[in-house]
């Protein structure tokens, strides 16, 4: 009679949690496709890259599942989307692209990608720190991140030398903004506000 009334319990459990979990095909309303298209408009708009979510694995993240283990408050502000090629890459793709996306608004608030470099290899130049922080700068200003009159560096990564992106932080007194430039490729690869 115990056995079948663990069971029971366990079965009734199951079935309780599956139904009140979300499916990751829609997570706090915002469904697959429509994250992944608002990521790739994103992608054409900030990095003039055309991408498509076709040959794509599209997978949503649910940010209330993904909790800070100290303080057990959601990691991200939005919902994590990735878009990564089934097929391999050929020159100058974009293998992978990937974004944060506040589910109301539909605002994008973090947006990187994947770029294969020249002959699917990486260039192996060194690029001066100054030359990494203009191309972080000029993105600020052409794309209107920040207020363009009002934004100063806050601070910027350290270089090592296995390091294949720096970041450099900035903010306008308003808001903040982190941009990573990819070393090799000399381009800004991802952006994050704050």
């Amino acid at each position: 009679m115990k056995k079948l009334l663990y069971i029971s319990t366990f079965l009734l459990g199951c079935l309780l949690l599956g139904c009140s979990s979300q499916s990751l095909e829609e997570v706090q309303g915002l469904g697959k496709e429509e994250a992944a298209q608002i990521a790739a408009a994103a992608v054409r708009q900030y990095y003039q890259v055309d991408v498509d979510t076709i040959d794509r694995e599209i997978t949503l993240e649910d940010p209330s599942k993904l909790v800070d283990a100290a303080t057990g408050k959601p990691i991200y502000k939005g919902i994590p989307v990735h878009a990564v090629l089934t097929r391999q890459p050929v020159n100058g793709d974009v293998y992978g692209f990937h974004a944060i996306i506040e589910p109301k608004t539909k605002q994008v608030l973090s947006l990187s990608i994947d770029a294969i470099g020249l002959n699917g290899e990486k260039a192996t130049k060194t690029i001066a720190d100054a030359d990494l922080e203009k191309a972080a700068a000029e993105f600020i200003r052409t794309k209107k991140l920040l207020t363009p009159s009002a934004f100063e560096l806050v601070k910027s990564s350290d270089a090592g030398a296995h390091t294949t992106k720096r970041y450099f932080y900035y903010s306008d007194g308003q808001n903040a903004v982190a941009i990573g430039v990819d070393t090799d490729l000399q381009q800004v690869v991802t952006f994050t506000y704050d």
